[in-house]
């Protein structure tokens, strides 16, 4: 059999160049509004047009919804978490959770509304709050989603994971797929309603789709394998195939945001 860095040399080989263009072409890993308003024309184009199927439009339409709850809501949810680091300000750096009216409550200052604020734009949110009471304030904002992972998964539950972290990481977050569960046999749910069947999800999987790509909010639901209850077994070959390709998604979507 051949050797562990053997088959992870000739994986790199043969799929880097391909993930990187693919990732290259996504990107920015959290969506503008510019480019959420770009997707939503271009669904909406597909929806009105005679030449898709059934089930392209089926999948236009929920992606729409998707899109429209974005732009009108914004994305921050109660129970996400908003890491806010201020340069020479310690008393205003660290985690903060969204409350449920959506507001996020810093020391000493007035809560600030996130409705209608997408990931994007958090730190030009926070910066322009900030300018109220500092000048010229530096700022780093790194926003995380509330998700459960359910089904075939190591370690099912709830877990609040960076906005910007990829499809695949996120499962391996959650202890990788189980013993012969194809994680690309998944589904998103939200409020009990699939958003995100598994011919999407497959896709997104292989694209290098990032957590905010998939227009996901917090209590969205993975079900990995396409079940709700986890079941016995040991983690299967595929366990080991997932990590693979997702360390050389992340390799590559890292390698396109330094040059």
């Amino acid at each position: 059999m051949r050797s562990l860095p053997f088959l992870i040399c000739l994986c790199s080989a043969t799929l880097a160049p391909v993930l990187t263009a693919q990732v290259a072409e996504n990107r920015s890993a959290q969506a503008t509004r510019a480019q959420i308003e770009q997707a939503l024309a271009s669904a909406q184009q597909i929806l009105s047009s005679p030449g898709y199927s059934g089930r392209i439009k089926d999948a236009k339409r929920r992606e729409i919804a998707l899109l429209k709850s974005r732009l009108e809501d914004g994305d921050l949810q109660p129970g996400d978490q908003v890491a806010i680091q201020v340069t020479g300000e310690q008393t205003l750096t660290g985690s903060f959770i969204v409350s449920p009216t959506r507001t996020i409550s810093m020391p000493g200052l007035e809560d600030l509304s996130l409705r209608g604020v997408l990931r994007s734009e958090m730190q030009d949110a926070i910066s322009a709050h900030l300018r109220k009471y500092i000048k010229d304030p530096t700022v780093h904002v790194t926003t995380t989603i509330r998700i459960s992972f359910l089904g075939g998964v190591g370690k099912p539950g709830f877990y609040q994971v960076a906005s910007e972290l990829m499809v695949g990481d996120a499962i391996m977050a959650a202890g990788g797929p189980g013993g012969g569960v194809d994680p690309a046999n998944t589904t998103i749910e939200r409020s009990g309603v699939v958003i995100m069947p598994k011919e999407a999800f497959r896709q997104a999987l292989i694209d290098g789709k990032t957590l905010d790509q998939l227009n996901l909010r917090a209590g969205d639901e993975f079900l990995i394998g396409g079940y709700r209850v986890q079941t016995a077994g040991r983690r299967g070959a595929f366990s080991f195939v997932l990590p693979v390709i997702s360390a050389i998604v992340s390799i590559s979507y890292l390698a396109t945001r330094i040059f």
